[in-house]
């Protein structure tokens, strides 16, 4: 359902942005997509269940820009996301990355002058990301200000909540409410 979904929503936006500048001759109404864990529904993969989707927002990538849309590909894992849209990235804003394979992704994008500044991926601090790309003269170590209102996205404190006395759960609940 999911690469169904996002199929369909990203071509009906794209459609949109065609149809708005073949009737006007312009498009002054730029979109931004924003895809949040990008690699569950644009991954490098032949599988067909994820065909669909990331079609639609490789096309995105290749012809957007003329259109007035432009995407923001989110994900924790770079190297799993498709090679077309990333080939088509202009700027990229990269948080602590651990795997080597996506380390060594991240690397590939920059040329061969800046690629020391990646070493520093393994080590950024909450709230500290490499910005790379047009955007910026060189890459930067930037401070990203954290939200007003932050997200509930916190990693469990596994060490302290063991340590608490065990609290009883009402399995019956949480299963009548999965349902």
């Amino acid at each position: 359902m999911l690469s169904i979904t996002v199929s369909l929503i990203t071509r009906l936006l794209f459609d949109f942005s065609y149809y708005k500048k073949k009737l006007y001759g312009k498009n002054e109404t730029p979109l931004l997509l924003t895809f949040e864990e990008a690699h569950k529904y644009a991954p490098k993969s032949n599988l067909a269940k994820y065909r669909s989707s990331t079609t639609a927002i490789e096309r995105i990538a290749k012809e957007g820009r003329k259109y007035g849309e432009t995407l923001a590909i989110i994900s924790q894992r770079p190297s799993e996301i498709s090679e077309t849209i990333f080939s088509q990235c202009n700027n990229f804003v990269a948080m602590r990355l651990t795997n080597p394979e996506d380390q060594n992704y991240v690397k590939k994008l920059l040329p061969d002058s800046q690629i020391g500044v990646t070493d520093k991926l393994p080590s950024l601090q909450s709230g500290e990301a490499l910005l790379i790309g047009d955007s910026v003269i060189m890459p930067s170590v930037v401070n990203i200000d954290r939200c007003d209102l932050e997200p509930s996205s916190n990693d469990v404190k596994y060490i302290e909540a063991w340590k608490e006395r065990w609290n009883d759960i009402i399995f019956k609940d949480i299963i009548d409410s999965w349902v």
